[in-house]
């Protein structure tokens, strides 16, 4: 017979699979239209579209978000990496630094081996950037670094609603991070929509893999029917 908790895991190692799998899918699509150039007319219009909504308050929100994202990415998953070990182990820790390092490897092989150009002469350029474009480090980055890392460790939170609250409050950042590199002159959108997509593939792969160690990352036995969002029970 089957334990509640051994159900419970094999939910959730599905659900992160069909995840990555769906993700992954969306990705390859996306990048095969990439290169046969066939996003162009609509990037160039999401562009100006976007960039026709510019303020002056807007900016410094943009540009607040994009800091963020660039400057404190590597303090934050250090930090979430020590949490997690703390928590739950080195082992735990290890599939989330696995992961982060795994996105950046896999951005940087995309970015050259498909060597995208950055937009040049559609909107102002406003901060830096440099290389090829597709896909976008800073929100592939930002959905293993801060989302996975948060969706982990929010696990601990024993109020439904606090734990809520807190990956909403993720979710609008990753929202922010992906406008505000397309508004502020660095990214094509189908740059930041790739970005999104590998992030959330290579995030669920790895949570997989962690579902799958016994030694990892464990889901709790309690009444909540929603696996994802049980706190942890040490």
């Amino acid at each position: 017979m089957f334990s509640t908790e051994d159900v419970q895991l094999t939910r959730a190692n599905l659900l992160s699979a069909v995840v990555a799998m769906l993700g992954l899918l969306l990705f390859c699509a996306l990048t095969a239209l990439v290169i046969e150039k066939r996003t162009m007319v609509l990037d160039h219009q999401l562009i100006e579209m976007l960039r026709s909504h510019a303020t002056p308050l807007f900016t410094t929100v943009m540009l607040a978000a994009t800091f963020v994202s660039g400057r404190l990415a590597i303090p934050v998953a250090l930090l979430f990496a020590y949490l997690l070990f703390r928590r739950d182990g080195w082992r735990s820790a290890w599939y989330y630094v696995a992961a982060c390092l795994t996105a950046q490897l896999l951005n940087l092989v995309l970015k050259y081996g498909i060597g995208r150009a950055r937009p040049h002469g559609i909107s102002p350029k406003l901060t830096a950037a440099g290389g090829p474009s597709y896909p976008s480090a800073d929100v592939m980055m930002a959905v293993v670094v801060f989302g996975l890392g948060a969706w982990v460790l929010s696990r601990s939170i024993e109020s439904a609603g606090l734990r809520t609250v807190v990956r909403f409050i993720v979710v609008i950042f990753i929202a922010a991070m992906t406008v505000a590199r397309v508004y502020l002159g660095a990214h094509w959108p189908s740059d930041v929509l790739g970005a999104l997509f590998a992030g959330v593939t290579c995030s669920a792969i790895w949570t997989a893999s962690a579902l799958s160690d016994p030694r990892s990352l464990r889901l709790p036995l309690l009444e909540s029917a929603d696996p994802l969002t049980a706190p942890v029970v040490r």
